[in-house]
């Protein structure tokens, strides 16, 4: 794990972007980056978030940070194309988890359930995960498509394929919430939970490695409780 001015480098690559519930939100460089635009926004914050920055926290970034922002960029975007010269089993793989993001906020908002509530609530888990799933999905068979075997570093369409599967078990689990509450019938609750099951075995068989990507941070206890004592000290 590595850490620049106690930002720690790509955990906002690999997480599934809900930084209400993020124990690293200090850490992320990214999220610090929305904070500040965000302050600019407010006339009572503004002063503050234009004021000279104190010498002695200044340092030369060395290009990382503009491109690890040009990456977050990429990765963040929801209207996602077809993804062309990708192998037909890929564009199955992906074509579906773009549907199913779609049926979701279909079934949602005629529902009258469109709007993000508490983030323990199964609907808004629902919610949340039907867009990263799509994106990521998108990240990961495009990152497969192109590699070219060479692993002298931990190949992107793992970690992005982790993040789906992630967001795929998180999402199946809050259907099973919502259907035992009654809150969406259980045939309905039923189609999703089979698409999702489909598109998580789909995964682990095209990327059977993603499972064991280590994720900067979230992945590292140990790391992460090292940098903690650190603080302490």
């Amino acid at each position: 794990m590595d850490v620049d001015e106690g930002f720690i480098l790509g955990v906002y690559n690999y997480c599934d972007r809900w930084f209400e519930k993020c124990r690293f939100t200090s850490r992320c460089r990214v999220f610090a980056d929305g904070a500040e635009h965000k302050a600019m926004a407010d006339p009572e914050l503004k002063a503050i978030a234009e004021a000279p920055p104190v010498p002695s926290d200044t340092r030369e970034t060395s290009g990382w940070l503009e491109a690890a922002l040009s990456e977050m960029n990429e990765a963040s975007i929801q209207d996602l194309p077809e993804s062309p010269g990708l192998p037909d089993t890929y564009l199955e793989i992906e074509s579906r988890a773009r549907s199913h993001s779609l049926r979701v906020w279909d079934l949602l908002k005629s529902s009258g359930l469109d709007q993000l509530r508490d983030d323990d609530d199964p609907i808004a888990i629902i919610q949340w995960f039907s867009t990263l799933i799509s994106s990521k999905v998108h990240r990961a068979l495009s990152g497969l498509a192109e590699f070219d075997g060479c692993r002298d570093y931990p190949p992107d369409h793992e970690g992005s394929a982790k993040v789906a599967l992630m967001g795929i078990d998180q999402s199946i689990t809050a259907w099973h919430d919502v259907v035992s509450i009654g809150r969406i019938p259980s045939d309905t609750g039923a189609g999703f939970i089979r698409e999702l099951e489909w598109l998580r075995h789909r995964l682990e068989t095209e990327i059977p490695r993603a499972r064991a990507f280590v994720r900067p941070a979230f992945d590292e206890p140990d790391e992460v409780r090292r940098l903690e004592i650190m603080d302490w000290a």
